[in-house]
């Protein structure tokens, strides 16, 4: 199995001048922990954590730009890594999340979470023809 296999591609991605405020605002309205942030050009520029939102919330502006607070030095696989090449990646770093990119494009995201969905509802193997 592989990463396009279990990631989820409906993403909710926000923007470098989007605000910390904004990044609570998604992250409580969707229950998500991670967030894309894309630069002007759609491309992948950060991700903002639950974990970074919590220990910012009282320290920064709200209105504080997403740019000034992202994760910057982003981890990412693609869409064809085998699953348990991103589950010892997101292990031995711990990291709760990689970005999946394919040709320089933001593709989805596997979560922690995603890898628990697998261990309690398997999915069938995908069948060739």
């Amino acid at each position: 199995m592989f990463v396009a296999d279990l990631m989820t591609s409906q993403l909710r991605c926000l923007k470098e001048t989007d605000s910390l405020a904004d990044a609570v605002a998604a992250m409580q309205e969707l229950f998500i922990r991670h967030i894309p942030v894309l630069d002007a050009d759609g491309r992948l520029a950060g991700l903002v954590t639950q974990r970074d939102v919590l220990a910012l919330e009282h320290k920064k502006d709200p209105g504080t730009p997403l740019r000034d607070i992202m994760r910057s030095d982003v981890a990412t696989v693609a869409p064809d890594t085998p699953l348990r090449t991103a589950a010892e990646t997101m292990i031995f770093h711990k990291y709760g999340c990689l970005p999946v990119v394919a040709a320089g494009n933001l593709v989805g995201i596997i979560t922690e979470t995603d890898f628990l969905k697998l261990a309690i509802f398997p999915i069938a193997p995908r069948r060739e023809g």
